[in-house]
């Protein structure tokens, strides 16, 4: 079973996605908190990254680009899902940093398959 992380401090949001993707044959194994996330990922290998901008402590921007200062998660995709609707936008337009995909929640069962199986190769 192919893994993905899922770093969101909704737990709620979690389990939503968690239980959407395992029944699509994916495991998912979700982090609430983003401070020192980089070791624990290490540890899970995820082969996906779920990656909300609004965290407490630190947010997603910096936990990306921890990720990808990081040798052994550098290359590991990552999809930005995040209620900040500008934010993602003004991240597609300027392409200030490289992801996967980004997603503005509410977002549907579909656009989060269509935009993982795409991270993953599997379409």
């Amino acid at each position: 079973m192919r893994t993905i992380a899922y770093i969101e401090d909704d737990p709620d949001m979690i389990d939503l996605v968690s239980i959407i993707l395992q029944k699509h044959g994916y495991r998912v194994t979700g982090f609430t908190e983003s401070r020192d996330i980089i070791p624990r990922l290490e540890t899970e290998k995820p082969e996906l990254i779920l990656l909300d901008l609004m965290m407490p402590h630190v947010d997603g921007l910096e936990v990306y680009r921890e990720l990808k200062d990081n040798p052994d998660m550098g290359d590991v995709p990552v999809i930005i899902i995040s209620a900040m609707k500008r934010a993602v936008e003004e991240i597609e337009r300027e392409g200030k940093i490289k992801v996967a995909a980004c997603l503005v929640k509410p977002f549907t069962i579909g656009e989060l398959l269509d935009a993982v199986n795409r991270a993953m190769g599997d379409v």
